[in-house]
């Protein structure tokens, strides 16, 4: 039996459709074979989609949040009998929502994640949050999700900092005044909060937030230095006020680093968004069936190691000696690298246009499963 696990490709496919796409390619090639489709996510678009494959007796719940542009939407979450509510950042601050010319990172805030948390703690009998962190369009450290709690960001004259990144250089009070009693509530009963992280970068460095997604989420490359010394004055407030080291952790530059701001000042546990779905029940009864996986993303690269979906099945495969084919709609790795990675093969979609992506995926999945017909599937 042959696994189909695929991620969303960025702008033409969701996980859902990638998916189906590359099992249509492979039923054609190969007619009778036995295929089981299980979409997946990293955290980013799509989590609660994939979720719901995964997991059953959820609840679908919905609330209104401010999202970054525009007026009050209608979100939507998901809810277990146990009292788990899981939620996804880029349903209110995804880069998707955001028009090209309005993807400033240094000033859009990631509020509306603060104000999802302070919907969802309102409920009495929610006692875990798990919330899916990707995809996003801000590059605020998560500042703003405090203030979606109502933690005033203030500078050293006692003013309101500006929301975004651009702010944070100047952040030098927290005032918890008028922090949400809902949130508090939910901490003073045991509530447990969870970041499902799309990637495993840290918060700073070369490999952290700024230099790795700033540019992905409409930075110009002059910003960089800039946003990066806003964002290490912040991690070094936050850890001082808090007391608890997190710039540093696998994750913490997920979401622009809101991940950061979950991890050091609300105690979240941070999760590989990809390694938590796979590790469901569902997932793993497939899993232990499959003689093959076949996946795919919209760019196969370095990031696709450090976190993604596609590095993470490469791993499974290669930890279960079964083969793991990848599509791609750009390929950067060299041949060695995705070979070291675990993948058997990988192929980069042909141009196409954007309204042809699922057939030209099928077409490459037909190919693949015809040449590789020696394989024992």
């Amino acid at each position: 039996m042959i696994l189909v696990a695929s991620n969303p490709f960025k702008g033409t496919l969701s996980s859902v459709r990638a998916t189906q796409a590359i099992a249509n390619g492979l039923r054609r090639a190969s007619p009778g074979l036995a295929v089981e489709l299980l979409p997946l996510s990293d955290g980013g678009c799509c989590f609660l989609t994939v979720l719901r494959r995964l997991q059953t007796g959820l609840r679908r719940r919905q609330t209104n949040v401010r999202p970054l542009v525009g007026k009050r939407v209608t979100v939507r979450f998901l809810e277990s009998e146990a009292g788990t509510a899981y939620a996804e950042m880029a349903t209110v601050a995804g880069l998707h929502l955001i028009p090209e010319a309005a993807r400033q990172p240094a000033h859009l805030s990631s509020r509306p994640v603060g104000e999802l948390l302070h919907k969802l703690a309102a409920e009495p009998h929610i006692r875990t949050i798990v919330l899916g962190l990707g995809d996003t369009a801000t590059m605020d450290g998560g500042a703003g999700l405090l203030h979606g709690l109502g933690v005033k960001l203030l500078a050293s004259d006692g003013t309101a900092v500006a929301p975004g990144n651009v702010g944070l250089g100047q952040v030098s009070k927290l005032d918890l005044t008028e922090l949400s009693h809902y949130w508090q509530a939910f901490r003073a009963r045991g509530g447990r909060l969870i970041g499902a992280c799309d990637v495993r970068n840290p918060l700073l460095g070369p490999d952290g937030a700024v230099h790795t997604f700033a540019l992905q989420k409409g930075a110009k490359p002059e910003e960089l230095p800039e946003l990066e010394a806003n964002m290490r004055h912040w991690a070094a407030f936050l850890e001082a006020t808090t007391g608890r080291q997190a710039s540093q952790l696998p994750g913490a530059g997920a979401a622009g680093g809101v991940a950061f701001a979950l991890s050091a000042w609300a105690g979240a546990e941070l999760v590989s968004g990809t390694q938590w779905l796979t590790q469901l029940p569902a997932f793993q009864a497939v899993l232990d069936r499959a003689t093959a996986i076949f996946t795919g993303e919209g760019q196969l690269d370095r990031q696709s190691l450090n976190g993604k979906t596609t590095g993470v099945l490469a791993a499974l495969g290669r930890s279960r000696n079964i083969p793991v084919v990848a599509f791609a709609g750009r390929v950067t790795l060299t041949a060695d690298e995705w070979q070291e990675a675990g993948f058997t093969a990988v192929q980069e979609l042909p141009p196409h246009p954007l309204n042809q992506a699922g057939r030209a995926l099928s077409a490459c999945a037909a190919e693949a499963m015809t040449n590789l017909r020696s394989w024992t599937i």
